[in-house]
């Protein structure tokens, strides 16, 4: 299994590379009044319009203004194009089997398909179509495509 490894409020957390598109470091974000919390705003990637997912939000953790050092993940869900907005990239691993393993009880409230082995930590593997509504997202942005 790829998966990408980040960390948010320095927690460790996985993505499939498989809903991943590209890796952007911050870029200017234009901030939406009045929109849902879970949307930090949203930026131009080639002319489409992008929306910005917090995964701080997303996970109810303490918000923060975003940094030069974040990094927005744009993924494919739910057939459209969005960015989580994380702060740090560790990096894209192929995970062996014997490193991964069905998601615990432990971690049913956080949406997550699996449990990995990185450097003696257990990271929860999100999945990231559960996390983000379907209705919540296609108000939000545009169709991939």
């Amino acid at each position: 299994m790829d998966v990408i490894i980040f960390s948010t409020n320095q927690d460790y957390y996985t993505l499939p590379v498989s809903k991943i598109i590209r890796v952007l470091w911050a870029v200017e974000v234009t901030l939406i009044p009045k929109s849902p919390k879970v949307l930090y705003g949203v930026f131009d990637l080639h002319g489409k319009t992008i929306p910005v997912v917090s995964i701080r939000e997303l996970l109810s953790l303490e918000p923060k203004q975003m940094e030069l050092e974040d990094a927005l993940i744009i993924l494919d869900v739910h057939s459209h194009q969005m960015a989580l907005l994380v702060d740090n990239i560790i990096g894209v691993y192929e995970l062996e089997e014997e490193d991964s393993r069905e998601a615990s009880e432990l971690f049913k409230e956080l949406a997550t398909t699996h449990i990995v082995k990185y450097d003696d930590r257990l990271i929860p593997v999100l999945d990231i179509d559960n996390l983000i509504e379907s209705d919540m997202l296609s108000s939000i942005s545009t169709k991939k495509g």
